[in-house]
């Protein structure tokens, strides 16, 4: 096995993503399972990216899995189990998908807390100078980046806005969420950061696009991601999460994630693999639609653009020089 991550880390990382997603997410189709249990099985499963980068990764890298530092896994374990438990008391009684407090079973507590300790161990490796081509790093906060993170954060939110408003000139149809933020939308933005959508990121740009782009362009990369970022969706529509219609339901996916993949490979590339960057973009690109309110047809029309524009100002057809080893400085790493 570790002859294989060695020589084939791409394959490897493909196989163990799907592996270990799949198996998770059509357990509902197989068999019927509370709410609760559901719902722990959908957060375990979109942790299988992270864990197919993190494990190949400190097998390659001939580390030892364990808690790095410390402070920072106490601090996200507290974090993330705060959020999920304030989204199921204020989020919930509405969802179709999660459950309140009052329906987490005991069995629920536990596959949420392995949850938990899974995205606490992952980032408590970002400090760890024993991995090679540490890529968890660059989640951490970093001053100089600060740019990143805001475009991050704003991108999706600028066109959101002007879809909406362009639309309501032109008449097309909107969303009526205009400046009527839901009362805890903000949690709900945290949950995506760092429970499901942000969650995904340190597999797909973190690990794989870094892999990738030793071989190809990032515009090859960008469509090499695409395919396998919306296949990695189908058992969702399946155990009725996004629908029970299956491999037909996903097919308008592959459309709407390539041109978003172009914008996530500019954003990780220029902002020199920030990945904290593409996180907020992620978990942005998830909620602001139900914030701030969007056209639909405009909206998807300027991401389109957009994509392009990344296409074309950063050159993607050109292969780039690979030459960020994410390195950690020993002066910097904390344990």
């Amino acid at each position: 096995m570790e002859k294989l991550f060695k020589s084939k880390p791409i394959f490897s990382f493909i196989l163990i993503t799907f592996l270990f997603t799949f198996i998770i997410w059509f357990i509902p189709v197989v068999i019927s399972v509370p709410k609760d249990i559901k719902y722990a099985l959908v957060l375990l499963g979109t942790c299988g990216p992270l864990i197919a980068g993190y494990v190949i990764t400190v097998i390659n890298s001939k580390a030892r899995f364990r808690i790095h530092s410390k402070p920072i896994f106490l601090s996200i374990f507290i974090l993330v189990s705060a959020i999920l438990m304030l989204q199921f008391y204020f989020d919930s009684s509405s969802s179709k998908i999660r459950p309140t407090l009052s329906e987490v079973s005991y069995l629920g507590y536990i596959l949420f807390a392995i949850v938990f300790f899974i995205i606490s161990m992952n980032w408590s490796n970002a400090t760890n100078i024993d991995l090679k081509e540490n890529y968890l790093n660059e989640v951490l906060f970093k001053k100089e980046k600060v740019k990143w993170y805001i475009i991050g954060f704003a991108l999706f939110t600028v066109i959101s806005l002007f879809s909406y408003f362009s639309g309501t000139l032109l008449g097309l149809e909107t969303s009526d969420y205009i400046f009527k933020a839901e009362p805890f939308w903000i949690i709900g933005f945290l949950a995506t950061l760092f429970l499901t959508g942000g969650n995904e990121e340190f597999g797909w740009r973190g690990f794989l696009q870094k892999e990738l782009q030793k071989k190809y362009n990032p515009l090859i990369t960008s469509c090499i991601i695409a395919f396998f970022w919306s296949l990695w969706h189908l058992p969702l529509y399946y155990n009725g999460i996004y629908s029970t219609g299956g491999i037909i339901d996903i097919l308008p996916r592959f459309l709407l994630t390539l041109p978003l993949t172009f914008i996530y490979t500019w954003l990780y590339n220029k902002s020199s693999y920030a990945l904290l960057a593409v996180i907020l973009l992620h978990a942005t690109r998830n909620n602001i639609n139900i914030i701030i309110g969007y056209s639909a047809v405009l909206g998807q029309v300027m991401i389109f653009l957009f994509s392009f524009y990344c296409i074309f100002k950063d050159k993607m057809w050109k292969k780039r020089k690979f030459d960020h080893i994410y390195a950690i400085e020993k002066t910097n790493a904390s344990s």
